[in-house]
């Protein structure tokens, strides 16, 4: 008894320094970023002075369409187990999720408490949710890689120079070989594989589950599709927000070349090593647009400008968390 209450010590303390971590991580990112900018910082009241608000709104609403896309393509993904809930209530906790991940310093993610809210309010299984929702998140990796190869098949790679053209030869095979390896794992044996290795012993069970997940979907093809459709339309929702607020700075880009870094930026803000990819992002996007010829200043200015966008939004979410918390306590 003692020794399993030390492991949940341990394991909570793991968890808090992986926060911290994660925080300082944040916070070094989007420091740099502006120190290397600080010359450019003089130029945004300037270009926003010229700011089209009629396309910020729009770059606005569509992004807010692209994050709502989620809770259609959650529901289908559910319905394959049967699991009916209302429309409204995924949206909400859609948004509370996105307000969790992205403002709240806490080791609960937004698919985490979108797991647990759904088995607290319907008595789901967690288990069938998170696999649900991480079904969906892979679709839109899926969707975004799509978007990717479509952009440089129409000749987007011209714009890159040599060393970032190579770094992607490279990253791309391997992560197409890396989908083709969590679709079919026990093919290449992985599972094998991974109990050979000590530190990638505790992954086994994790793959060889999400395996069985999709084998799951084989033979519900209409959900698939669907889903996939939603995850398709979201991801497009957040290109064409992109593409409107590039149009609100007058930034000489094209669709086309959102296609190319908006799945790169979302690719690697996913990766937990930052809270809710703060600093990241940023990063990430001013890098890319200045590949594609927008200068320091108005790349800076696209990324902050979605920062406060994404902030927004989790305010929003976080209005919807308190109202319902409200609303329930009213009922109770």
């Amino acid at each position: 008894m003692k020794s399993k209450i030390k492991t949940i010590k341990e394991n909570k303390i793991k968890k808090n320094v992986l926060l911290i971590l994660r925080i300082i991580v944040s916070i070094g990112l989007f420091t740099v970023l502006i120190i290397i900018n600080l010359k450019n910082l003089k130029s945004i009241p300037e270009i926003l002075e010229n700011l089209n608000i009629y396309f910020a709104v729009l770059g606005i609403l569509f992004y807010f369409i692209g994050i709502a896309f989620e809770a259609p393509r959650w529901n289908i993904l559910l319905s394959a187990y049967k699991i009916h809930i209302p429309y409204t209530y995924l949206f909400n906790s859609v948004f509370i999720g996105f307000f969790y991940g992205t403002l709240l310093p806490t080791n609960i993610g937004g698919d985490a408490y979108r797991g647990i809210d759904l088995h607290k309010t319907f008595k789901i299984s967690v288990q069938k949710n998170i696999l649900a929702l991480y079904l969906g998140r892979f679709m839109g990796i899926i969707t975004g890689l799509l978007f990717l190869i479509i952009s440089l098949s129409l000749g987007m790679y011209k714009h890159l120079n040599k060393s970032f053209a190579t770094g992607l030869i490279i990253i791309m095979p391997l992560i197409i070989f890396l989908i083709i390896l969590t679709i079919i794992p026990k093919k290449f044996k992985i599972d094998i594989l991974f109990n050979k290795i000590k530190f990638l012993k505790k992954y086994s069970a994790n793959v060889l589950e999400f395996s069985n997940v999709l084998d799951s979907y084989k033979h519900k093809s209409k959900v698939v599709i669907l889903s996939f459709v939603y995850s398709i339309l979201g991801n497009l929702s957040s290109l064409i927000s992109f593409y409107f607020i590039g149009m609100a700075l007058k930034l000489n880009i094209t669709f086309l070349a959102y296609m190319f870094i908006i799945p790169i930026t979302w690719t690697i803000t996913n990766i937990p090593i930052t809270v809710g990819g703060f600093g990241v992002r940023e990063s990430t996007l001013v890098l890319l647009l200045k590949e594609f010829g927008i200068s320091s200043g108005s790349a800076l200015t696209i990324s902050l400008i979605v920062l406060i966008i994404n902030i927004l939004l989790a305010i929003f979410g976080g209005i919807i968390y308190i109202l319902r918390n409200l609303i329930y306590k009213r009922k109770k």
